[in-house]
């Protein structure tokens, strides 16, 4: 079996699987919509999982008949979360070993994720980890998500390298299309926002862990 430390770049995710932030954007909608007397239906969470912030505004919208546009809904939503990342949001279990691990061996490292670029630069700089990226990819800039090739691609030949020499590390389960889609190996990560995929998930990656520290 394939080692991380077998390819020549490494594509991560943001949002569960270098920091410990899911939480943040598992609470921000449903706060924001009882801001407003509405109380969020179940199953909202993992439906807005599944979208980048410029499709789950629109829906939300959409959805609870909001007399707001797009721009203000996900401008109350990044207000809402910026805080947290610049104080309080931590890097998972590993996570900055794994890194420091990653970079001392020469590998390249890109950062693919559905967060906004002030969060993102907030909590890596904060973490001393910002430098050790040559590329940051937004899933916003993109014109599909995650479970298209787009984004993996992007980061590949921003960073230099062949898709078959690059390996994502994600906890993201509907990503696994696009990184196949884009030619390259996968790391699934746990993250307990997605627990109940887990066995089909984990199955059908190329490494899973529990933890970023088992990589190491």
């Amino acid at each position: 079996m394939k080692s991380i430390f077998d390819y020549s770049a490494a594509i991560f995710d943001l949002d569960g699987t270098l920091a410990d932030s899911m939480h943040i954007w598992e609470d921000i909608c449903p706060e924001f919509l009882r801001n407003r007397g509405i109380e969020p239906p179940e199953g909202l969470k993992r439906t807005l999982g599944a979208m980048r912030m410029s499709e789950s505004a629109p829906y939300i919208i959409r959805e609870f008949k909001l007399d707001m546009s797009v721009q203000q809904v996900i401008g109350e939503w990044q207000q809402m979360a910026l805080h947290q990342y610049e104080s309080t949001v931590l890097l998972k279990d590993g996570a900055l070993e794994l890194l420091k691990k990653l970079s001392a061996k020469g590998i390249k490292l890109a950062v693919a994720t559905s967060c906004f670029p002030a969060a993102c630069e907030a909590v890596l700089r904060g973490h001393g980890v910002r430098d050790m990226f040559s590329v940051i990819a937004y899933s916003d800039d993109m014109k599909l998500g995650k479970a298209f090739p787009d984004i993996w691609i992007h980061c590949a030949e921003k960073l230099g390298a062949a898709p078959p020499d690059c390996v994502v590390v994600e906890d993201f389960p509907a990503a696994l299309s696009g990184v196949r889609a884009a030619g390259m190996d996968f790391v699934a990560v746990y993250e307990n926002s997605f627990h109940e995929d887990w066995q089909d998930f984990s199955a059908k990656a190329d490494i899973a862990v529990k933890s970023l520290r088992e990589l190491l």
